[in-house]
């Protein structure tokens, strides 16, 4: 089953707004922006936390506690996109935001009977994690909703990734269905040919250096976020 903590884009949505689920061409900046932050990758990867997802020899304690934390993050995380959705022009753009706004929306309503958590005011988040959400709603505040879309794609297309590299999970692993529901790529994709679409059709309304600079913060974050899980 597909994690639903990453974006749902539908058929209807494939279609009204006529973008592609391929993987973007090589040399778009979608591909750039992964290239030059493989290095945090490939740290993520070298993790305790995602090595004991990969052997399944992970304290289910700290699964527990990590997922705690992460909801902070997430519960912040719709507010967040709603807002930046709200800021766009663009109507594809828009309805990108607005459908992580929703995925977020439907992660966080499965938090009060799977950890009986409400809201995020319930939860103690690791430093990382307030750190990651605080600048993940400063970009959604002051940035241009593009933005928004290039600081999601490090969550998107990084556990999309981590689920290919690990699978086909161990037989018996308890967290086969964390590493199969993240294998999924195709919603950072389709993010990936918007931007390059967004790019011509709006030609210097997007400027490259800022959102390398915004991607691989946002990736150190997510680095710094697996770290603290067992730290």
């Amino acid at each position: 089953m597909k994690n639903n903590r990453s974006i749902q884009l539908d058929p209807q949505f494939i279609k009204e707004h006529q973008v592609s689920k391929a993987s973007p061409e090589a040399g778009s900046l979608f591909w750039k922006l992964w290239q030059s932050c493989t290095d945090i990758a490939d740290e993520v990867i070298k993790t305790p936390f995602i090595q004991g997802i990969k052997e399944g020899t992970l304290d289910p304690v700290v699964y527990g506690g990590f997922n705690v934390s992460d909801a902070y993050y997430c519960f912040h995380g719709a507010s967040d996109y709603l807002g930046a959705a709200n800021r766009a022009t663009d109507p594809t753009l828009k309805a990108f935001l607005m459908k992580k706004y929703n995925s977020y929306d439907s992660y966080n309503k499965t938090f009060p009977k799977k950890w009986h958590i409400k809201d995020a005011n319930g939860v103690v988040p690791t430093d990382a994690c307030k750190e990651y959400s605080a600048f993940e709603s400063n970009t959604a505040a002051t940035e241009d909703p593009i933005y928004s879309l290039i600081v999601m794609l490090p969550c998107e297309y990084l556990w999309a990734w981590l689920g290919k590299e690990l699978s086909p999970p161990s037989k018996g692993n308890l967290y086969a269905p964390w590493i199969t529901g993240n294998n999924y790529p195709d919603g950072a994709y389709a993010m990936g040919n918007f931007i390059s679409y967004f790019q011509n059709k709006y030609p210097g309304s997007l400027d490259t250096d800022k959102a390398m600079e915004l991607y691989r913060a946002a990736m150190n974050y997510e680095l710094e976020n697996f770290k603290s899980a067992t730290e």
